[in-house]
């Protein structure tokens, strides 16, 4: 390897932009950046081209190429155009994402599909300089916008979508409770319902007298009853109808809505239009509901779901999208993958897994009206009787959101048929069983398994009976699920699941810990706080997994991070917070698992600040606890503000202990009950 080369790899501080390594490399081509496995494999036409530097990520795909040129390259307008356009057939053989120009007075972004300079959201050419060690968080920022907002037909910045649902979802919600007295959880089917019919005629997918637009325009009609236009509504010739004709439901029988929200009475029929009154005005102040905001729907969930006294009953539908979005960073998902969550909620984990690659995994096909997917999701939720068929309802709904850009451009019924008989009810899919997913292992199926299953104590001795084939003998609910995950994935499959301490502590989960040893290789064990999770009080910890092809023992040791911020406030209101440690945990995970771990360790120990070890995988996974604070000192637990320096408990501390104490009480309660 030339001496250039070494040096980049061999210097003692390595430049990252995120989860991103920064390669200067000047002299090097792209042949032997391929031979050191550092870029996936070139064409031969552009094998011996030299970049000056390369921002690449963990799958050895180029994100950012960039050319350094003369000043006198830069001086005329179409000297700067030649420039631009001579190594710009190499950045799009290359597949890079972003192509930049640079010299020392001027950096110039460019769109390698479009050829063009990429533009902030006024309209204005990106001149921002590269610089990784001084402003690498500016600049991943600003990278990670730039490729969710270029394509083949756009070279623009998208703007920061405005619309926030907060207040408008608290209007309805309290409506709907003055007027009707129903749950959060009621408050919030409605709204989606409504809200959909709003959005899919924006899309116009809903045209004509299926519209909000006519069906709002009835009540200026002289003489018009808002009975009537409710009437309308619910016919089966109204926009209600409409809708579950082109999303039909599936064998389970969901669709994107189901069962009755309003009836045909006066009372109804006011609140109906109070209802869409405040939908209209929220049009007016913010724009037609296109261009929704990705967060629209988890922020949506969160302002119903919050408001509900019984915050267990939220953790079916609310896993925090700051979580749900580090776990699937943790992972590659690519072409031809099977992925799967088993206890799925509304979607979002499998929703989050494909949200930055709809364009390269689906397609609709106009000449044949085929929907087409490059990779398999698989979502199972319950029934039960508190939430009904609702969560896998949402799941459908919520997928309507992520795919907006597909609808708008095929707003028809043939898109709708086909996307519905090839993605929804293909992706998502009810169990009527008390089991759940469990009643049925996938055996060596799933690619990918990402779940933050249920935790259950009361009522698990039941569910235990019924699950015969079930032999690792855990606590609780979680080890079921545990136990079906590791079966289900395929070999070399990877699973990113939320566990609670139990799971790698108690001594009644030791075989289950055993099984997960002998069947896989611990890849990592990320601590989060206490409060991370609305519906439980549980310590939790998010463990990745790799299943073995073989019999073979762990030699690779295992990352394992503690993290006591997660982007946002650990209570009911989830304020965003700029602390995160979970992001730099997900970020420095993806350092180590692309790289030599030796070597990377130092460097991670270095950005982490007493929060990241390196674990012996013999000694750590034959001791009695799978615990990672174990490993950490006193003075280190100090360091990092796990304990105090008196090694007092706080008044929240001792409150979540007790809690835990009682969780565990519970337990094995109904593990003695199991064995009489």
């Amino acid at each position: 390897m030339a001496e250039q080369l070494q040096q980049s790899m061999e210097f003692s501080r390595p430049i990252y932009v995120g989860e991103w390594r920064v390669y200067d490399i000047g002299a090097e081509t792209l042949n032997s950046l391929f031979k050191e496995d550092i870029i996936n494999e070139p064409s031969n036409k552009i094998k011996n081209k030299k970049p000056d530097a390369l921002i690449v990520n963990s799958d050895k795909e180029i994100v950012v190429y960039v050319e350094s040129k003369k000043d006198s390259e830069f001086s005329s307008k179409s000297k700067l155009d030649k420039a631009i356009k001579q190594e710009l057939y190499v950045a799009k053989m290359i597949h890079a994402k972003i192509y930049i120009v640079r010299d020392s007075n001027m950096t110039v972004w460019i769109n390698p599909k479009t050829g063009n300079e990429i533009l902030d959201t006024h309209g204005n050419p990106i001149r921002r300089e590269i610089r990784p060690k001084s402003e690498g968080e500016e600049l991943e920022k600003l990278i990670k916008k730039i490729l969710v907002s270029i394509s083949e037909n756009n070279d623009k910045l998208l703007k920061e979508e405005t619309l926030d649902p907060s207040d408008l979802a608290k209007k309805v919600h309290q409506k709907l409770y003055v007027a009707k007295g129903i749950s959060p959880s009621t408050a919030l089917y409605t709204f989606v319902e409504l809200f959909l019919f709003k959005y899919l005629s924006d899309l116009n997918l809903l045209k004509g007298i299926y519209s909000f637009e006519h069906l709002y325009s009835l009540y200026d009609l002289e003489g018009t009853d808002p009975l009537d236009v409710l009437k309308d509504y619910l016919s089966n010739n109204g926009a209600r109808e409409q809708m579950k004709t082109l999303f039909v439901e599936g064998s389970d029988k969901t669709s994107i809505i189901n069962g009755d929200v309003f009836h045909e009475e006066i009372g109804d029929a006011q609140v109906f239009k109070s209802i869409l009154d405040i939908f209209k005005k929220y049009e007016e102040e913010n724009g037609k509901f296109i261009n929704i905001n990705r967060d629209f729907k988890s922020k949506l969930f969160e302002s119903f779901l919050k408001e509900d006294l019984d915050s267990k009953k939220m953790g079916q539908f609310f896993t925090p999208l700051t979580i749900v979005d580090n776990m699937v960073r943790m992972i590659s998902f690519k072409e031809n993958m099977e992925v799967c969550d088993p206890a799925c909620g509304v979607g979002k984990f499998l929703l989050e897994a494909i949200k930055n690659n709809i364009d390269d995994f689906y397609s609709f096909d106009k000449k044949s009206k085929e929907f087409k997917s490059k990779i398999k999701l698989t979502g199972y939720d319950k029934y039960s009787e508190d939430n009904g068929d609702k969560t896998i309802i949402l799941a459908k709904a919520n997928s309507l959101i992520y795919f907006s850009k597909m609808i708008l451009s095929n707003p028809s019924k043939e898109f709708a048929k086909s996307f519905t008989q090839n993605f929804l009810n293909e992706s998502f899919e009810l169990k009527y069983s008390s089991l759940g997913s469990l009643e049925k292992k996938d055996t060596n199926k799933y690619d990918v398994i990402l779940a933050n299953p249920p935790y259950i104590v009361n009522g698990s001795r039941d569910i235990k009976k019924l699950a015969s084939d079930y032999t690792w003998n855990g606590l609780g609910i979680e080890s079921l699920f545990m136990e079906w995950i590791v079966d289900s994935l395929k070999p070399g499959g990877i699973a990113n699941i939320v566990i609670p301490d139990g799971l790698l502590a108690n001594e009644g989960n030791k075989n289950v810990r055993n099984q997960i040893k002998d069947s896989c290789y611990v890849k990592s064990i990320i601590s989060l706080p206490n409060k991370a999770f609305f519906n439980t009080q549980k310590k939790t910890y998010i463990l990745t997994l790799e299943k073995k092809k073989d019999e073979s023992v762990q030699t690779e040791p295992i990352f394992s991070y503690i993290c006591s911020t997660i982007g946002e406030s650990l209570d009911k209101n989830r304020f965003i917070e700029n602390d995160n440690d979970l992001k730099d945990a997900v970020d420095n995970y993806n350092i180590w698992k692309s790289s030599d771990t030796q070597i990377t360790s130092k460097i991670i120990e270095d950005r982490s600040n007493g929060r990241f070890k390196m674990l012996n995988p013999e000694k750590f996974l034959s001791s009695e606890s799978w615990i990672i604070e174990n490993d950490w000192s006193l003075e280190e637990k100090i360091q990092i503000g796990l304990v105090e320096k008196d090694n007092s408990i706080s008044v929240d501390g001792f409150k979540s202990l007790l809690k835990e104490t009682l969780s565990l009480i519970e337990e094995v309660q109904e593990e003695i009950k199991w064995i009489q």
